[in-house]
């Protein structure tokens, strides 16, 4: 404690103790200390009430309900305005990051470092080292955390069904603490979650830390502790095709109350046993969300591989009638028989589909029609089998569609499947096309295309663009069209830096009081994000949108582009906002970062 931190209750201690003997005679200065101590240490909350703890008085069901908004909380993690400074934020405990050595005995540990944006990390040593630690330390979940408090903690968590049912599975995960809380979940609906996902250095850097979660990690543990001590280069990197196999065993019988199954895998022996075992289920009464992620690396799309794993498979018997987002990434279905699975959608993502696997344009268009309330489609190396000349000239309209992706097609199928999509009110469209040459899609979206009266992008209030190799009169053309437009993406460390170059252009417009300037390109954007922009560069920017009547309100930029402290404080103090993002690995990863409450009210109004 400092000297002048001393210094303050010493004096409060002097003078209210020397007012106390002169108002109650005969104490004498020991007595009168302590008086005025307890006093001072009545309503101190680092003293425990003598009384007992006040917390125990609350009901039950309030007291499981604070434990409910604490789990979602530690869901969620800290957002950017409550981390305002990093070191405060180091000295803060954070309920996400405990140790434990088994399963009544929890001992809190240091939150783990947040790298501030744009700030550059240590070549220091022991840095090094300390950070190694934060990262080996292991996480008890919230709900877990909160029932090892104390007994009545315990027994009122237990008894709280929706701590219990998100149960997510990964290497080293217990099937016996599965059948627990599949158990406490007492008939709620139930998230799956299976990550069997792996990459190289994964599999080099971190099998053996998975044995070590096995054993200390309470809630995540293998059955048999023996196991921890395999060699490190026996350890699978994911879950194999037989442990898929226990926990379909342990969930299915449940698959009634489902809510939301989700699966990640490298391998598609993986996603094949899973789609056979639904293929046995008759039904998935309660599933509002499905999202089947086959990562593997490929770069033949014509025929699927491997071949002795094509086969086509009608899940849950095409009966999921809340079913309302769907994500399939190289994962394909018997979509003819799956019609009556794949309607009344909401959200639909279809990704990295051989061609020999894709819906018929027949199917493509009927599942596409068959939601009439369907507002965000995404595709990426995906949409209809075959080519323009086998889909006739009848367009799929979805006039409920506000969000569109689009990724990777070659240029000629995307240039035949765009006039047949009739959207006309997307407000959303995210690009990202990284090879060949587009100009003439991108001449396809600055156009109205036949039957329609505007260009898709004239109707957009946000737009991403990861890259679109094209001519510079075709991005003229572009950015002309965007007259609504409030928020654009930018990745700028290639030819796309074109499009954040000319809309700082101005244009002189004569006035009664003199020449003034105004925008050329988006008078009414108000929210940049940037890939490859330094902080030099943004402040020219945001300068010439405000000298030209348009100013921006928001700036969002990568930390890792370079900005001084300087230009950090310039931006700040002429912008509403100024944050900073993590750019993904890839820039399919990357999505479209908007204020979640203005595309609400934007869509609210369209």
């Amino acid at each position: 404690m400092s000297d002048i931190h001393q210094k303050e209750p010493q004096a409060d201690l002097k003078a209210d103790g020397g007012k106390l003997m002169r108002d109650e005679k005969g104490l004498n200065v020991s007595q009168a200390v302590s008086q005025v101590t307890t006093d001072m240490l009545k309503n101190n909350p680092f003293v425990p009430p003598t009384s007992g703890c006040p917390v125990n008085d609350l009901p039950n069901e309030l007291l499981a309900h604070i434990f409910y908004v604490g789990m979602e909380m530690e869901e969620e993690g800290p957002s950017e305005d409550e981390i305002e400074d990093e070191d405060e934020y180091e000295d803060e405990l954070d309920l996400l990051d405990w140790a434990s050595d088994d399963e009544d005995k929890s001992v809190p540990k240091r939150a783990g470092e947040r790298k501030s944006a744009g700030k550059e990390k240590a070549d220091d040593e022991d840095e090094d080292e300390d950070e190694n630690e934060e990262e080996n330390k292991l996480i008890l979940p919230f709900q877990v955390l909160v029932s090892h408090v104390c007994q009545h903690f315990r027994e009122v968590a237990i008894e709280s069904p929706l701590l219990w049912t998100s149960l997510r599975f990964q290497v080293g995960s217990s099937l016996d603490k599965a059948k627990s809380w599949l158990e406490r979940s007492k008939g709620h609906p139930l998230q799956i979650e299976i990550d069997c996902s792996s990459d190289d250095e994964y599999e080099e850097n971190e099998a053996d830390a998975f044995t070590q979660d096995a054993v200390a990690d309470p809630l995540f543990s293998q059955s048999n502790p023996s196991e921890a001590e395999v060699p490190k280069n026996s350890v699978p990197p994911h879950l194999t095709t037989s442990q898929i196999s226990e926990i379909m065993d342990i969930t299915i019988p449940a698959i009634d109350r489902w809510r939301l199954f989700s699966i990640t895998a490298n391998y598609y022996d993986v996603i094949y046993l899973v789609l056979q075992r639904f293929s046995k289920c008759p039904s998935a009464p309660l599933l509002e969300i499905l999202e089947m992620y086959h990562n593997e690396d490929c770069e033949d799309f014509d025929v699927f591989s491997p071949p002795e794993l094509n086969q086509k498979f009608l899940i849950f018997g095409g009966v999921a009638p809340k079913l309302r987002s769907v994500a399939l990434w190289g994962v394909h279905l018997d979509w003819d028989a799956s019609l009556s699975l794949l309607n009344d959608l909401r959200d639909l993502e279809l990704a990295y589909h051989a061609d020999d696997v894709r819906p018929s344009f027949k199917t493509f268009s009927n599942i596409l029609t068959s939601s009439p309330e369907l507002e965000t489609l995404s595709l990426s190396i995906s949409g209809p089998a075959g080519t323009g000349k086998d889909w006739g000239i009848t367009p799929i309209g979805i006039p409920s569609l506000k969000s569109l992706t689009l990724c990777h097609h070659e240029p000629a199928y995307i240039e035949a499947l765009l006039p047949l999509l009739h959207l006309p009110n997307v407000v959303e469209l995210l690009l990202n096309y990284d090879s060949n040459e587009y100009t003439d899609f991108a001449l396809l979206l600055a156009q109205p295309l036949p039957g329609r009266t505007k260009s898709l992008l004239a109707g957009l209030d946000h737009l991403k663009i990861g890259t679109l190799p094209s001519k510079r009169d075709a991005r003229q053309l572009m950015l002309e069209q965007l007259v609504n437009l409030k928020s654009i993406c930018l990745n700028c460390v290639g030819d796309e830096e074109e499009f954040f170059t000319r809309l700082m252009e101005l244009k002189a417009t004569p006035s009664e009081s003199g020449t003034t300037h105004s925008v050329v390109f988006c008078p009414h954007l108000n929210t940049l994000m940037t890939t490859g922009v330094d902080g030099t560069t943004m402040r020219k920017f945001v300068e010439a949108r405000k000298q030209g009547g348009a100013p921006l309100s928001k700036v969002s930029m990568s930390e890792e582009d370079h900005l001084d402290e300087k230009e950090e404080t310039w931006l700040r103090d002429h912008l509403d906002e100024l944050d900073f993002f993590e750019p993904s690995d890839s820039e399919e990863e990357i999505e479209m970062e908007i204020d979640e409450d203005d595309m609400s009210d934007d869509m609210d109004t369209n």
